[in-house]
């Protein structure tokens, strides 16, 4: 399969070289950083005919392959995610769809409009310690469980990385 990549930091590497390492292609990469373009194209054979300023210009371009990564900032989803699906792509999207109610049924009615499917990244969801929780749970060793409170306590790395000086900042 091959994959265009919108969006090439962190996690948007985390899934392209999760793909690449499977076998499938990144075709494309559309990154507004130049560093991170530069390292996504180095990393997956990217040719620079191929490597776009933004994922509006990447999505402006011929369709690339069957499916479209989009791990941008959370605002960009939306204005994303509807021109790749109209273009034909099915979507690996990482979470949230968009921070607005509105936008995120958009992109439902756009994706059965288009007829795309769109995989939600919750990358917790499937990690090993989750996985055990459900499995104890799904054979009864603790009881009937009624439910569940789950809280992800963030340590001060987090809280100065994210919540001071980056984008989530306000």
């Amino acid at each position: 399969m091959k994959f265009v990549l919108i969006g090439a930091g962190q996690r948007g590497m985390i899934y392209a070289k999760y793909a690449y390492k499977k076998g499938h292609e990144i075709a494309a990469v559309g990154e507004t950083d130049p560093a991170k373009r530069e390292i996504a194209a180095s990393e997956f054979g990217i040719p620079a005919e191929r490597c776009y300023e933004t994922g509006a210009a990447l999505l402006a371009a011929p369709r690339m392959g069957e499916a479209a990564i989009i791990a941008t900032m959370d605002r960009d989803h939306y204005s994303e995610a509807i021109p790749a699906m109209e273009k034909g792509y099915h979507l690996l999207l990482e979470k949230p769809i968009s921070p607005d109610p509105a936008e995120t049924l958009a992109i439902e009615k756009a994706a059965e409009r288009t007829g795309r499917q769109i995989t939600v990244c919750h990358v917790l969801r499937y990690s090993p310690f989750f996985r055990e929780i459900h499995r104890v749970i799904a054979e009864g060793r603790i009881g009937r469980v009624i439910t569940i409170q789950h809280n992800e306590n963030i340590g001060n790395f987090h809280i100065a990385h994210s919540f001071v000086r980056g984008n989530w900042r306000r």
